[in-house]
């Protein structure tokens, strides 16, 4: 059974965009020299946020990375400390984000972002189901990185 991951990382955010009842999920995680790079979204508006995010340097995503906890962003638009304006100016459909960070054997390897193109106040029962949903993610890359490895021309015995 082939299976290309791109795509199937790209159908999992938008089946977990549905379940948390957003416009769109995107992820970025982290390269060998531990920055956040982007790597899949269910959008343009995704990827648009996702880019602008790592060519900045800040955002949601960069700011849940630094804490290792949930940041909810009502409006991306609004000025700091409450939106990241600087971000929204390259992403500009996307309003309200909620980033999650992936944990993996308690080590961050990146974050879920799930985004409204309409502002929104996150409440509880949203973050908690972004939550879950980022346990969930960081169960589906290790299955895509065993497939990988799996697929992967063995050595010399």
């Amino acid at each position: 059974m082939a299976s290309d991951a791109p795509s199937v990382l790209e159908n999992i955010l938008t089946g977990m965009a549905d379940l948390a009842g957003v416009d769109g999920a995107a992820l970025m995680l982290l390269d060998g020299q531990d920055r956040l790079r982007a790597i899949g979204a269910t959008d343009d508006d995704g990827v648009l946020l996702e880019s602008a995010q790592e060519s900045v340097g800040d955002g949601p995503a960069i700011e849940s990375a630094a804490s290792g906890g949930l940041v909810a962003i009502p409006d991306l638009h609004a000025a700091r400390p409450v939106g990241f304006p600087n971000v929204a100016v390259h992403a500009p459909p996307v309003r309200a984000v909620l980033s999650v960070p992936l944990i993996e054997d308690r080590e961050l390897i990146g974050v879920l972002d799930f985004y409204a193109r309409d502002g929104r106040v996150w409440d509880r029962a949203e973050a908690e189901a972004g939550s879950r949903l980022g346990e969930l993610m960081v169960i589906v890359l290790q299955v895509l990185a065993e497939i990988r490895t799996d697929r992967a021309p063995s050595g010399q015995l």
